[in-house]
């Protein structure tokens, strides 16, 4: 029972930063599925096809909160159920009834919608006796089309009474009821995330129409039924001078906004007077002397090495995207600031190792271990001292209390040396049957792999492995060689190696 509380705990944890359930507009929803229930396995704490007996379960979910649901399953199904541990059973129809808090990940888009659930349950037998139960357990819907799901769940039931725990794993189908998503205006866009709710509009103007499909958005332009240019507010410009119709006192005729859009002596109806225009065949800014500047930086396209992309004068026109003082076409990490002594690109601890190249980029190192430092040599101590001085209780994979203080000291390894892996084994002596000594080993490799999980060690970086009796390290005749034999090590290595 600890075990299944304490990966629910963790599963809570990860998960609510993010979760969210079905949604207002979708309120409610009905599930039916099959399910399959096994009174043996607490018993016998073997998983057997034999001891699942089936029924059917009908499911109502609502929605109370962004995260949070409440569902009301029942049930019908025939049980086995234990008279003794000894396994000695009676067939029995159930009927049951339960209320459920569900917390869930939902994006009804996606395919995969996890959740957890606990609550209490009531359960009739026979029609004669009652009895009751606390249900926790976890289901995956996987999205099948708009509103329906495949349906999946698996819950552990600690029964009121003795002999009344159980295994339930049921799937089957699952529809949301409700219309979805608000779109008050029908153009495919959610009322949250548009602009202009009450009117039709486009993706490209978040919602928002563009009557003269000008390319600017209706609230923005000031000519909303007359298509014009961006840098003129979407109103018209007949003559292109760079002056709109509706300000324009010559709207036919190309000439300078300081006469008023009216023409003089300006051959490329720029704006800029033939006798101060550096180039007066083509049309261009005043900022740049009547030259065209393609790019909008300030810098004349004839003085601009990039003419084609923004940047500043220092660089002759061309760009500096990541503000370190070198321009793109010489920095080989145009996007992220770095230095010059390495082409641009960042050495983030000093190293002298690029952090593209750097296995630890937050951390000193040494080529010879790709940017990353030797473990030391007190380091080593401790790890192979873990060896020996992680303790579990007997025959199980639960750790002693002393246990907890070295394994700390490996988490704060791991966390120091951020460009390592760990490879967690796990071995015992021979003392009973290797079936029973190879499941005690992984069980143990995996409860060390789940403590530095839980301790903030990403997943990414860990593998757990039994390897039960086959590798003993002394002599399993002798009390002593057994207390070797009885380990868990902790191989630390370089990714990628």
């Amino acid at each position: 029972m600890k075990k299944v509380l304490l990966i629910l705990s963790l599963v809570v944890l990860f998960a609510i930063p993010s979760m969210q359930a079905q949604y207002a507009e979708a309120k409610h929803a009905i599930g039916i599925r099959y399910i399959g229930a096994n009174y043996q396995l607490p018993i016998t704490d073997n998983l057997r096809d034999d001891d699942f007996t089936y029924g059917m379960e009908i499911e109502y979910t609502g929605y109370l909160a962004d995260y949070l649901n409440i569902a009301v399953p029942f049930k019908i199904h025939k049980a086995e159920l234990p008279r003794d541990e000894m396994g000695d059973v009676r067939s029995s129809a159930a009927l049951s009834l339960d209320a459920l808090l569900q917390l869930q990940y939902f994006k009804e888009p996606a395919f995969v919608n996890p959740y957890i659930f606990a609550g209490l349950g009531a359960i009739n037998e026979d029609l004669e006796d009652f009895t009751f139960a606390a249900p926790v357990g976890l289901g995956f819907n996987f999205r099948l089309g708009k509103h329906a799901y495949l349906s999946t769940k698996a819950e552990y039931r600690f029964g009121f009474d003795d002999l009344r725990d159980n295994l339930q794993l049921g799937a089957g189908i699952k529809i949301i009821l409700g219309e979805g998503v608000k779109d008050a205006d029908k153009d495919g866009i959610p009322d949250e995330e548009d602009a202009c709710p009450m009117t039709p509009g486009l993706p490209a103007y978040n919602g928002c129409p563009d009557t003269d499909g000008d390319g600017l958005a209706d609230p923005q332009d000031e000519c909303p039924t007359e298509a014009g240019p961006a840098n003129l507010k979407g109103c018209p410009d007949k003559d292109g001078d760079g002056l709109a119709d509706k300000n324009d006192k010559c709207p036919d005729e190309a000439g300078p906004m300081n006469n008023d859009g009216c023409p003089i002596l300006d051959a490329d109806g720029d704006g800029v007077l033939d006798e101060d225009d550096e180039c007066p065949s083509v049309p261009g800014l005043a900022a740049t002397k009547g030259c065209p500047d393609t790019d909008g930086d300030g810098i004349a396209d004839k003085n601009d090495k990039c003419p084609g992309q923004a940047g500043l004068a220092q660089f002759d026109g061309c760009p500096d995207t990541d503000s370190d003082g070198i321009p793109d076409g010489d920095d080989k990490c145009p996007k992220v600031a770095g230095l010059a002594e390495f082409d641009g690109c960042p050495d983030t601890d000093g190293d002298g190792i690029i952090d593209s190249q750097d296995a630890c980029p937050t951390l000193a190192g040494v080529p010879e271990f790709r940017g990353c430092p030797e473990i030391t040599a007190k380091e080593k101590e401790v790890l192979e001292f873990a060896t020996q001085a992680i303790q579990f209780e007997t025959g199980k994979s639960s750790f002693k209390t002393e246990s907890y203080p070295i394994l700390d000291q490996i988490v704060e390894i791991l966390k120091k040396y951020e460009g390592y892996n760990v490879k967690i084994e796990g071995h015992t002596d021979s003392v009973g049957s290797a079936e029973t000594n190879q499941k005690l080993s992984d069980d143990r490799a995996q409860a060390c792999y789940d403590y530095f999980r839980g301790k903030g060690i990403s997943s990414s970086r860990m593998t757990s492995q039994g390897f039960g009796e086959d590798k003993p390290i002394a002599n399993n005749k002798y009390k002593s060689g057994r207390d070797k034999n009885r380990r868990v090590e902790f191989d630390v290595f370089l990714k990628d190696q």
